[in-house]
């Protein structure tokens, strides 16, 4: 089984005895770095790690009898530097020590991809707040300027703008959640956070609906007691992306928009229930970004996006249905937990 495990292991690995020098090397290390396994063995693999520290701290470890783990640059044989992950532990034959086996991830590719994302994303976003915050200044200006028939196609303009650049830190809240490889997940009050959520957009002047200047009504229907849901900071911008939506889209002169949670032993659904107009079928599909074409069949879904990432990122789910008789109605799944968990 040894030969085995080793040798069909996809990823570079490398046993050493007590004393560190090479005694076995699989297939997947040789096509890596470059080596011939006659140059390897009895060789010690500190020319295969770029930095001298990171080698020594990972022996120090080993040598204390615990395993090592973290990010390093290795080096092959042409001497090119492949950035990747390393884990190394001791190897124990009835509680006796015979060795050391290190294995490495190359995660090269992924760590260009991040960086060039990441350019890409502040630049765009650089770039777009500052268009937009020149092109928002000047239809303020000239806003009274316009006779009053015609300040209503200024205002909208105006709310256009304000739209684009709350798209652009929605873009930024999306981004971070996809940088955090190991954000860790507790108990956050799911009722708590909704009636905060709810509270600071009942509270905007003016709201931002599709009827403008009308009146928004919200009902909710939260439990008294603490609702427990694994989550993280990034809770009340997904639940405020979800209202916000239902506030927006409602053209209705009296806009109502409904806010519930209820809960099982193992899980918590919010529903967020808007009277508007609803979504057309053959558009509800693309509401989450799931497939390619889904931003350029639906443009304003961002921020459903952002939830629908965030929520499989916590264990749940997002999905959306129509609402009888007329409306839309997204329903929120996350996991429920106790506070002490």
């Amino acid at each position: 089984m040894y030969p085995l495990i080793l040798h069909e292991t996809p990823n570079p690995t490398v046993v050493t005895d007590e004393s560190f020098a090479i005694v076995d090397v699989n297939q997947a290390c040789l096509e890596f770095t470059g080596y011939s396994r006659e140059e390897m063995l009895g060789t010690l693999p500190m020319f295969l790690v770029n930095d001298p520290e990171v080698y020594e701290s990972m022996t120090a470890r080993l040598a204390a009898g615990e395993p090592w783990e973290g990010e390093l640059e290795a080096v092959t044989k042409s001497g090119e530097r492949v950035y990747g992950r390393g884990t190394t532990f001791p190897l124990v034959d009835d509680g006796e020590l015979v060795g050391y086996t290190g294995i490495f991830i190359d995660l090269s590719e992924r760590r260009r991809s991040e960086q060039t994302v990441s350019v890409l994303n502040r630049v765009l976003r650089h770039n777009v707040r500052n268009d937009a915050n020149v092109v928002g200044g000047v239809l303020s200006t000239v806003r009274d300027a316009v006779p009053p028939a015609e300040r209503e196609l200024v205002d909208r303009a105006i709310r256009r703008v304000d739209r684009l650049l709350e798209r652009a830190e929605t873009a930024r809240d999306l981004h971070e959640l996809l940088e955090r490889s190991s954000s860790v997940l507790a108990p956050v009050d799911l009722g708590e956070t909704v009636e905060t959520v709810v509270d600071e957009i009942r509270n905007e002047t003016p709201i931002t609906h599709a009827a403008c200047d009308d009146e928004v009504t919200f009902h909710l229907d939260l439990p008294d007691s603490p609702l427990w849901v694994l989550a993280d900071e990034a809770l009340p911008r997904a639940v405020g992306a979800v209202v916000e939506n239902a506030v927006e889209y409602n053209d209705d002169e009296e806009a109502t928009v409904w806010v519930s949670a209820a809960a099982t032993d193992a899980e918590a659904t919010l529903t967020v229930e808007d009277d508007g107009p609803g979504i057309d079928a053959d558009r509800s599909e693309y509401l989450f970004g799931r497939t390619e074409e889904s931003q350029l069949r639906h443009g304003q879904g961002l921020s459903l996006f952002f939830v629908d990432r965030l929520l499989a990122f916590y264990g749940g789910s997002v999905r959306y249905r129509p609402r009888d008789p007329t409306g839309s109605a997204f329903e929120l799944r996350f996991r429920r937990v106790d506070s002490s968990d």
